[in-house]
């Protein structure tokens, strides 16, 4: 009786142990930006643990960087927390204390002779049309922004100051100040390459800055690892980094991955996460076989171009205590003299590459460093340029603007983004274009659709912010796809 007690619990424990087996799933998630971190978190959370995260960089982060620099961290890469309603990057921190809103005390447009504007024009270049911008200015496909904005800013702007030459020369001026503000804010290169309708949804509730940390504590809280680093999930001997993904092929029982390093790995599942720029650039190369043609056509649809920071440090103090953002607003006849006064670095058509920066802005919590922002499809070129050009042009560009209103100081340390540059991002997020845009087709949900192998299974899945159909070009959307692909492999391994 007890031995064939002990043959049925023996066989039972066999049997379930062929269950698990039968269940589990392997799984390589390519890239360990905030779309693969939350990608394997979200499996390890549910016991599938056979993964590998393959990163070409030499850390974690993707396209969010958060460096020390000065006397706290600044971020090279995704930066705000932007608003609370629908946004999972705010759901994981609102109870840890690390945000704060983005009030942005005190801003003024400086001229390129050092002059302000008058408040009422300010008003009209930074908020009235900003304004009516951000609150979706036209419903009329096929229409770019920029022809959007100018044509409502001829409207309310231009027509008001037609008997005031003064106001007139500055209002008209001051249109490629508004372009350069809000290809910042779109990660364009240029205003016309973007529909005045998009897909885009905004998450309500403002702006907000990391306190003290940088946007880089969301992936240790995505790890479990903060607030409390004696329950993080046990990922990290599942990073695998400085190794560069050549070939992804997929139409097998197994997906095989070949490194740049000679190494080969396999598995069920494949996360592919990387930016559109890489998948855009590498596709023909990358993938065996091919990618299907639907995908095609939304990657044509999907564009990626790239905003630059500057991030400097001045030893000594010249600013007052309040002030927050300061734009700078080039008339056109100074714009062709800028090679003159400064002759290094590129430029295009005559003009400058200091030009290109509209804005320099204080970093929060971090005394004495400040942002310059650089925009525009000169951005390869400048991030190309040395430490030493950029350095000694942001501090003409600021003496320039600003020297009448206070004793500039120089800055005498730099560091900056390369995102455009960089082969493994080539360039900051996503943007739909123009030309491809329709209101019922999103090219992001094709691009996020898996690439079935022969018996009709997931093989490859497809994650990062250019996969979310509304969230695009956003932390926050980015995490969600990478537990959204998470969670279509678990739902596979729990059908088993």
């Amino acid at each position: 009786m007890i031995y064939r007690q002990t043959l049925y619990i023996f066989f039972f424990l066999l049997s379930r142990t062929n269950n698990v087996l039968a269940k589990s799933s392997s799984v390589i998630i390519i890239g360990a930006g905030p779309a693969g971190i939350a990608a394997a978190t979200k499996l390890l959370e549910n016991s599938i643990t056979d993964i590998k995260i393959v990163e070409a960089e030499n850390r974690i982060g993707g396209r969010i960087h958060s460096v020390k620099f000065g006397n706290g961290y600044v971020d090279l890469g995704g930066e705000y927390c932007d608003g609370r309603e629908g946004n999972i990057a705010y759901e994981l921190v609102k109870d840890l204390d690390l945000l704060e809103p983005y009030t942005g005390e005190f801003s003024q447009v400086y001229l390129s002779d050092g002059s302000t504007t008058d408040s009422e024009l300010k008003e009209e270049l930074l908020v009235a049309v900003y304004r009516s911008y951000v609150e979706n200015i036209t419903n009329t496909e096929n229409v770019t922004l920029g022809d959007a904005v100018l044509s409502k800013y001829n409207k309310t702007v231009l027509s008001r100051y037609e008997n005031n030459k003064q106001k007139l020369k500055l209002a008209t001026d001051g249109i490629k100040l508004i372009e350069n503000v809000i290809i910042l804010d779109e990660g364009i290169f240029s205003w016309h390459q973007l529909p005045a309708k998009v897909h885009f949804i905004e998450c309500e509730g403002g702006f907000m800055t990391w306190k003290t940390r940088g946007y880089h504590i969301i992936l240790d809280i995505l790890m479990k690892g903060y607030p409390n680093p004696d329950e993080k999930l046990p990922i990290d001997d599942k990073i695998v980094l400085n190794t560069k993904v050549e070939k992804i092929i997929w139409n097998n029982d197994k997906i095989e991955v070949k490194c740049a390093n000679n190494t080969s790995l396999k598995a069920d599942h494949v996360i592919f996460t990387p930016s559109v720029g890489v998948l855009k650039a590498e596709k023909d190369a990358l993938f065996e076989p091919d990618l299907p043609q639907n995908k095609i056509n939304a990657l044509e649809a999907i564009g990626i171009n790239a905003i630059m920071k500057i991030i400097i440090y001045f030893p000594q103090k010249w600013w007052n205590q309040n002030d927050s953002v300061f734009f700078f607003l080039w008339s056109k006849e100074d714009l062709p003299n800028i090679k003159n006064e400064f002759p290094d670095g590129p430029s295009k058509n005559g003009i400058s590459w200091l030009a290109s920066i509209p804005m320099l802005s204080k970093v929060p919590h971090n005394p004495n460093v400040f942002s310059l922002w650089a925009v525009g499809d000169l951005i390869p070129e400048i991030e190309k340029s040395s430490e030493d050009v950029l350095l000694r042009g942001c501090n003409y560009l600021i003496k320039k603007f600003l020297g009448k209103n206070y004793n500039i100081t120089n800055a005498d340390r730099i560091i900056r983004s390369q995102w455009a540059i960089n082969s493994n991002f080539l360039g900051t997020y996503s943007h739909e274009k123009v030309e491809y845009f329709r209101s019922d087709i999103f090219p992001q949900s094709i691009l996020a659709e898996p690439l079935l192998n022969s018996k009709g299974h997931p093989a490859v899945l497809f994650a990062g912010e250019a996969t979310h159909p509304t969230q695009y070009g956003t932390v926050h959307g980015a995490i969600k796809t990478g537990i959204r692909e998470a969670e279509r492999i678990i739902q596979l391994h729990n059908d088993k």
